[in-house]
């Protein structure tokens, strides 16, 4: 398969990741995430070989090593934030190993409410 081919692949694969983390979530099937997000990074990686660089492949990586059991990047130019999903308590160790990369930790939960970024009083 040539390198244009399996780009569009990969696309298609992107667009079955999004149904893939619905059917999770419409389920309750939450320790499924990690594991498609980590399908989708795969799949990223594929489709444009700059969607990451060595220093993003090493926190993904420790991430993984830590307990995590996948992530996604957002941002602009292979970066920004990165999310990862971490089942039961491994967010601690994920958190700590995370740390010694100089980034902010920020915390996330999932809720029946949705996401909330910020409150009024």
């Amino acid at each position: 398969m040539q390198k244009n081919e399996k780009s569009i692949e990969a696309m298609h694969q992107l667009k079955e990741q999004a149904r893939m983390m619905k059917e999770a979530l419409l389920r309750g099937q939450l320790d499924e995430i990690g594991k498609i997000l980590d399908f989708g990074f795969q799949q990223k990686r594929i489709m444009a070989h700059n969607i990451s660089n060595n220093l993003i492949e090493e926190i993904y990586d420790a991430a993984k090593k830590a307990g995590a059991t996948g992530g996604k990047i957002s941002g602009a130019g292979g970066g920004g934030f990165m999310t990862f999903y971490c089942p039961l308590n491994t967010r601690y160790k994920v958190m700590e190993t995370l740390s010694s990369f100089g980034g902010q930790i920020k915390p996330y939960q999932f809720t029946k409410q949705g996401l909330t970024t910020w409150t009024t009083q």
